[in-house]
């Protein structure tokens, strides 16, 4: 029996859980149409969600130099998003996904990935029920 080697394995299970260009939604791809759609909140993050026909979903990030005044800063906010999304099923749903960062977060990285998680799972709830 041929057994593949751990690296193989280690890919073919990472697979499913990359963030590939099909799953950005970019400004020129209705951005602005997601925005005005419905949307769930909480004190530091708002999710603008809308359907789409593609097969998987999509993500957009909007953290301003109003909230977070640092490129640094800026920048991790939008990795911690991009990995809350990779980890949840909520990326093999057919929806356009905007996170816009409302207000700075002053806890570490681990607490803005559990509300987005628990954001992300609320937007599902409330898809299904449609």
């Amino acid at each position: 029996m041929h057994v593949a080697p751990r690296a193989v394995q280690d890919l073919q299970s990472s697979l499913s859980a990359e963030f590939t260009a099909a799953h950005r939604l970019l400004r020129e791809n209705g951005f602005d149409h997601v925005i005005r759609a419905e949307n769930i909140a909480d004190k530091h993050f708002k999710v603008f969600f809308v359907r789409n026909d593609k097969k998987n979903a999509r993500l957009g990030m909007i953290v301003g130099k109003k909230t977070l005044s640092g490129s640094a800063d800026r920048n991790r906010v939008k990795r911690i998003i991009r990995e809350a999304f990779r980890q949840h099923n909520i990326k093999l749903s057919k929806l356009d996904l905007v996170v816009m960062m409302r207000r700075a977060y002053p806890q570490e990285c681990g607490a803005q990935a559990g509300n987005l998680k628990m954001l992300f799972s609320r937007v599902e709830n409330r898809c299904a029920e449609l």
